[in-house]
């Protein structure tokens, strides 16, 4: 590695590390006054904390790319502040070079940021989520704050809540509910107080079971009853919990399990291919960050600067949530919608560094 490049690295890593906590700091912010009108006997001050630094990993790779493209537009507008940027130039390192020495720097932090959000903050936002609903209710709740419901092919699962047992290990449902249905009509209704998972199976405690038929309907009470289904507690939390916040490997197993199912897959398979192209948004507004920085921002204050990469930042990342959504809603193609914008802004980009596009 060149002394240049080192030299680099380090400063881009500076301002890089500046912006992380910049914006970690406003979001934790909002986080902790958004938090503080649920405070409650259960619910105190220090959980309040608890619960938000639970989150913090998920905030640090979601403001990634934000972060991204202020540490670009502010470290290394300071250095063309300084002239160092005219320096390098003049010793015939072009824009393309610089650029590419720029985006090694970034590709550094991205691989440990790409790695916290595949492993770290899923689980740290789930553990949040649940800590906070059972906090809240006082130990009552479950991992979510409204009823499950999940289909298994011809069958719609339904619970009111499910609970863990630290003891056994075994999960504990409550107000449980198994819809039965026969060509998209529905044939039974088995009502239970409660369903424990043990054994890889289900029990079902204190049923009222509802047979419907042309002669109309039977109902039956039974004490307890076994139930073998694919639905097991582990679906149950991952498809109760935001795709976003979900690993590759949970979107690939809530995936295959809608695949078999039937179920709508829409969102996962969205949240699984953003995941995916997350390196290449980051290294788009990094990109978009480096264009400006060639124009006259380098001229620029501090403080026009760090607006401008805000700016930046706030505009690319916002424009990649709504055509997340977008897709989403219309049920457009995956890749079409996280992997094409981005392509396309930076191969845009990179012809304007290379000179074969002129600015306006």
């Amino acid at each position: 590695m060149s002394i240049l490049t080192r030299y680099i690295f380090k400063t881009m890593s500076f301002g890089l590390v500046m912006a992380v906590a910049l914006l970690l700091a406003i979001d934790v912010l909002f986080g902790l006054i958004k938090e503080l009108n649920d405070i409650s006997n259960y619910y105190s001050l220090s959980d309040v904390f608890f619960f938000v630094m639970l989150t913090i990993p998920s905030k640090i790779y979601e403001l990634f790319p934000v972060s991204a493209v202020m540490a670009v537009v502010v470290s290394l507008g300071a250095l063309a502040a300084g002239s160092e940027l005219v320096v390098m130039r003049s010793v015939g390192l072009g824009q393309l070079r610089i650029a590419g020495m720029m985006l090694l720097a970034l590709m550094v932090w991205l691989v440990p940021v790409t790695l916290m959000g595949e492993y770290v903050s899923p689980k740290a936002e789930q553990m949040a989520q649940q800590f906070r609903n059972e906090k809240i209710s006082a130990g009552q709740a479950t991992s979510v704050t409204h009823a499950v419901w999940i289909k298994d092919g011809d069958v719609v699962f339904r619970s009111n809540q499910m609970t863990k047992q630290s003891q056994s290990g075994h999960y504990l449902l409550s107000g449980v509910t198994v819809f039965e249905l026969d060509n998209q009509q529905l044939v039974r209704v088995s009502e239970a107080e409660k369903a424990l998972y043990a054994d890889k199976q289900w029990t079902l405690e204190n049923l009222k079971i509802s047979v419907f038929s042309e002669q109309g309907v039977h109902v039956e009470h039974v004490k307890s009853q076994q139930w073998q289904s694919r639905i097991e507690p582990r679906i149950l939390n991952l498809s109760t919990t935001r795709a976003k916040y979900l690993s590759l490997r949970d979107l690939k197993q809530i995936q295959q399990f809608n695949t078999r199912s039937g179920g709508l897959q829409s969102a996962y398979q969205m949240a699984w291919w953003s995941k995916l192209a997350f390196p290449l948004l980051v290294i788009t507004t990094a990109l978009c960050g480096m264009l400006v920085l060639f124009g006259h921002v380098r001229n620029a204050g501090f403080s026009q600067r760090l607006v401008i990469g805000l700016v930046i930042g706030i505009v690319i990342y916002l424009m990649n949530k709504t055509l997340l959504n977008v897709g989403e809603v219309y049920h457009l193609s995956p890749p079409l919608m996280t992997l094409v914008p981005p392509a396309i802004i930076s191969t845009v980009v990179l012809l304007i560094l290379r000179g074969g596009i002129k600015r306006f």
